[in-house]
């Protein structure tokens, strides 16, 4: 289960992120991410909790370093980030949890 999550999310990303017509912002970027590097994480430790607070702590990082060095720290991809880690760690644990009750 947990290698059909990895792949899922896998492929998620490099369909979604890679397009940039989908989206004129990054926005989609963060959530796509964000929801696959929490469900990843989530299946591999069956906590999503802990999947969702490292998520969303690289992307309050991610942020600063933006904010610091780069285009400027921007709300709308911390939301996006949050929204990414909620719904990709709580659905792989969902599948998880399907599959072993």
């Amino acid at each position: 289960m947990i290698s059909r999550i990895c792949t899922g999310s896998l492929v998620f990303v490099m369909f979604t992120c890679g397009c940039g017509c989908l989206t004129a912002s990054d926005k989609w970027n963060h959530l796509a991410f964000s929801a696959s590097l929490s469900s990843v994480t989530a299946a591999a430790s069956s906590k999503p909790l802990e999947a969702v607070a490292m998520t969303v702590g690289l992307g309050m990082i991610k942020e600063i370093y933006d904010g610091l060095f780069g285009s400027g720290f921007d709300f709308g991809d911390l939301a996006a980030d949050i929204a990414g880690s909620v719904a990709g760690g709580f659905a792989a644990a969902g599948i998880c949890m399907e599959e072993f009750p």
